[in-house]
């Protein structure tokens, strides 16, 4: 997926937040955001978003010796993992964990801040109203079909809180006899799913942790760790969690079912749904 003009404006809200997180300075978020401009000046144009996204948020990180999304994603995780348990009770078929898992993909610091409160609320109370409104695009029955045929499959992971979700869904994979790796970023980027965050949440216990990026939005073959792409390649089924993945996977293997929800108008309107609606796309 290429650069719409709403990327621009998304990319530099990006930048800025990250830059209120990462430095007390003004001086410095300053040159940062320079920075920034200079590059979407010279490299916009036809552009993946979310290679972008990382080239900037990296640039922070480095500029700043610091996890500008720390707080945020111990946050997230805490209350994503009591909610876990209390709609646990809630979920009584298959479809209603992978729906479940989609719901939770709002948590995404590449969207405004009003998305946080919008879904801990969510969760919190009206989770059957969720349910109820199902997929926009739903191939779940192909997904589904894929996954019974499947021996090994790889789980890519994304963001912290919504990976409480995830463990779930990967529960009840697990159960069907699956064999999964479960594969988040090594080092942080955005408030994507570490290693550490996922150790954390105890979602060894399902299957091996294997990263499949270092610090990268998203997923290209350029940029996969080292001894990941073995993993890559003796997969039978991918599910890959939220837009970063759809924007760098998609079309590029017939074995990847993306589950994401369509948090901003240019991913609503590639896939003709409504901001906001939940696609499982296979």
């Amino acid at each position: 997926m290429k650069t719409t003009y709403l990327c621009a404006e998304c990319l530099l809200r990006q930048a800025c937040e990250a830059c209120d997180h990462a430095f007390n300075d003004w001086e410095e978020r300053y040159e940062t955001i320079q920075w920034v401009i200079d590059k979407l000046q010279n490299s916009f144009h036809e552009a993946v978003p979310e290679l972008l996204a990382s080239e900037i948020h990296q640039m922070v990180k480095s500029a700043s010796s610091t996890d500008p999304y720390k707080d945020l994603k111990a946050e997230t995780n805490a209350v994503f993992r009591s909610l876990a348990e209390e709609v646990k009770p809630e979920l009584h078929t298959f479809k209603d964990k992978v729906l479940a898992t989609v719901l939770a993909n709002a948590i995404e610091a590449a969207v405004p801040l009003e998305t946080y409160a919008d879904t801990m609320g969510y969760f919190a109370e009206p989770l059957a109203d969720g349910l109820q409104q199902g997929f926009a695009i739903d191939e779940f029955d192909r997904f589904e079909a894929r996954l019974q045929e499947a021996k090994n499959v790889l789980y890519l992971t994304d963001n912290c809180g919504e990976i409480a979700l995830d463990a779930l869904l990967i529960e009840a994979i697990a159960d069907m006899g699956k064999t999964i790796v479960i594969s988040p970023k090594e080092k942080p980027i955005l408030n994507d799913a570490t290693v550490d965050d996922v150790e954390e949440l105890g979602l060894g216990q399902y299957g091996a942790i294997i990263p499949h990026t270092h610090d990268t939005i998203g997923l290209t073959m350029d940029v996969m760790t080292e001894g990941f792409m073995q993993v890559w390649d003796n997969s039978d089924l991918i599910i890959a969690k939220g837009i970063g993945y759809y924007q760098t996977l998609f079309g590029m293997r017939e074995n990847i079912a993306f589950l994401l929800k369509a948090v901003c108008h240019p991913i609503a309107r590639s896939l003709n749904v409504k901001k906001g609606e939940n696609v499982i796309l296979f």
